[in-house]
C-alpha cells in the first residue's frame, strides 16, 4: 500500500500534545533560517511522491533550519479520488517530521477540490502534530484557513518580545469541496487574499506594535503571487539585478479563474503600509523563482513600492508542470542586522545552490552571475543512461583481455 508503512509510523508522533509544540528562537550565533517548500503536488503518483520526499530530505539535509515553511499546494486535489484524501498529508510532513523540525503551512489553490477540502482533509490531520505551528486566526469559506503569525524569540533574553514576526496568509484558488462537505458554496473559489483577512493583518499588525511599543521586523508567506510580480516582470527582468528563473508569465492573485480587476490591490496596500515588513515569499509560478524590490508604480490602482523585496520560492514537487531541478528556497536572517540585510538562496535536490542574493537597499542595482536553468529531465536522462554511455567501452576492454589472455596460452 502507498501510505500503509510510513503513515502508521508517523502517526503514532500525531498524537503527541500541540501544547508541546517548539517556540522558534533565534540559534546561539544571531541567525534563524528558514527552508522554504512551495508546489509539493502530492497525490499524483506514489513514484512522484517518494522523489518529492527525497527532494526534501536532500535539502533538509544540507541545510539544518530552524523552520520549515510549507507554502501552498501541498496535494494535488485533482488528482484526489479516494475515500482517505486526509491521508495525503501525513506523506507531505513525514520528511520534516523525520527531521524533527518545526512547519508552518499556507494553502494553495490545488489544496481545494471537489474531493479535497483543506479544512478537513489537511488542517484537521495537520495541527494533530507535535511540530506543527500552522493554525487559524481567521478562518471562513470566503477568508480560507492559514491566516496567522507566529512570533520568533531572541535567543537569549526575555520572552516579552519577539524579534521576528512571519506572516502567513491563504491566498485561496481552487474549488470547493462539493464532494466532501454540504454547504451553499460551489465552483471556484476567489484566488486572492480577501477584504476581511487584509482587515485582520492590518488590526494585528497595529496591536502588536502597541503591545510591545515598537515595530517589530516580519516576513510573509502566502502561495499566489501579487500583481506587482506580474508588472515588474511586464517591465522585464534582469537577470544580472534579478538572478533566477524567469520561466513563465506571472499567473498573480485574482487572475486564475477570473480577469484580473485589482482583487488584490488593498492586501498589495496592506503589505506596503506594514512598517517593518522586509519581504514577502510566494510559489505558484514553477518555472520563475527570482526577487525582485518593488519601487515601481501600478498607476491605475494608485500604488507605488516602497523597497518591498518580493521572492518566488522554488518547485519543490514531482508532482505539477516544469522540468527545472528541483529544490527548496532558503532565508537566513541574522538577528541584529536584519533589518538592513537578509541572505537567500536555492538550495536544489543536487546539493548545489542557486540564485544566491543579498536582499538590501541595493539589492535591483547589484551584478550577480547569471542563472543557468538546468533540467530536472536532463539531470535524470545524464544519470540513467550514464552506464549505458560506458557499456560499450566496458564491452571492448572485456574482448581485448580475452584476446591477449587466449594469445598467451
Amino acid at each position: 500500500m502507498l501510505f500503509k508503512d510510513g503513515t502508521q509510523h508517523i502517526m503514532k508522533l500525531a498524537l503527541a500534545s500541540r501544547q508541546d509544540s517548539p517556540r522558534l528562537r533565534f540559534t546561539s550565533n544571531g541567525t534563524f533560517q528558514i527552508s522554504v517548500f512551495s508546489d509539493l503536488h502530492f497525490a499524483e503518483s506514489a513514484t512522484l511522491d517518494l522523489k518529492t520526499q527525497n527532494v526534501m530530505s536532500e535539502v533538509l539535509t544540507s541545510e539544518s533550519p530552524q523552520l520549515v515553511v510549507l507554502n501552498g499546494d501541498l496535494i494535488s486535489g485533482e488528482a484526489v479520488n479516494g475515500s482517505n484524501p486526509g491521508q495525503y498529508l501525513h506523506e507531505v510532513v513525514k520528511p520534516v517530521v523525520d527531521k524533527d523540525l518545526p512547519w508552518a503551512s499556507t494553502y494553495g489553490n490545488h489544496d481545494s477540490n471537489v474531493n479535497l477540502d483543506p479544512m478537513l482533509d489537511i488542517y484537521n490531520h495537520e495541527i494533530k502534530y507535535r511540530n506543527s505551528l500552522t493554525t487559524s486566526m481567521l478562518s471562513s469559506p470566503n477568508s480560507g484557513i492559514t491566516n496567522y503569525y507566529l512570533p520568533v524569540y531572541p535567543h537569549q533574553g526575555s520572552d516579552e518580545a519577539p524579534a521576528l514576526i512571519l506572516w502567513f496568509f491563504d491566498s485561496r484558488g481552487g474549488h470547493y469541496a462539493t464532494n466532501r462537505v454540504r454547504n451553499d458554496l460551489s465552483g471556484a473559489r476567489g484566488d486572492w487574499v480577501n477584504t476581511a483577512v487584509r482587515e485582520w493583518f492590518t488590526n494585528q499588525n497595529a496591536n502588536l506594535t502597541a503591545k510591545y511599543g515598537k515595530v517589530i521586523p516580519s516576513l510573509s508567506f502566502y502561495h499566489i503571487p501579487a500583481h506587482a510580480m506580474l508588472r515588474y516582470q511586464d517591465d522585464g527582468v534582469n537577470r544580472r539585478t534579478t538572478p533566477g528563473i524567469n520561466g513563465e508569465v506571472v499567473v498573480s492573485q485574482g487572475s486564475g479563474d477570473t480577469e484580473y480587476s485589482g482583487q488584490d490591490s488593498q492586501f498589495m496596500r496592506a503589505l506596503l503600509d506594514t512598517p517593518g515588513l522586509i519581504a514577502t515569499f510566494s510559489g505558484h509560478d514553477h518555472d520563475n523563482d527570482w526577487c525582485f524590490k518593488w519601487n515601481g508604480s501600478i498607476v491605475d490602482q494608485n500604488l507605488t513600492g516602497n523597497g518591498l523585496n518580493m521572492c518566488y520560492g522554488r518547485h519543490t514537487g514531482y508532482g505539477g508542470y516544469g522540468d527545472a531541478l528541483r529544490g527548496g528556497r532558503q532565508i537566513l536572517l541574522n538577528q541584529e542586522a536584519m533589518e538592513k540585510e537578509i541572505e537567500t538562496w536555492i538550495r536544489l535536490e543536487d546539493n548545489t545552490t542557486s540564485a544566491a542574493v543579498t536582499l538590501n537597499a541595493t539589492y535591483g542595482q547589484d551584478q550577480y552571475r547569471e542563472v543557468t536553468v538546468r533540467s530536472m529531465r536532463a539531470s535524470n536522462i545524464a544519470s540513467s543512461h550514464q552506464g549505458s554511455v560506458l557499456l560499450p567501452f566496458v564491452v571492448l576492454w572485456i574482448f581485448f583481455q580475452a584476446f591477449f589472455h587466449l594469445k598467451s596460452l
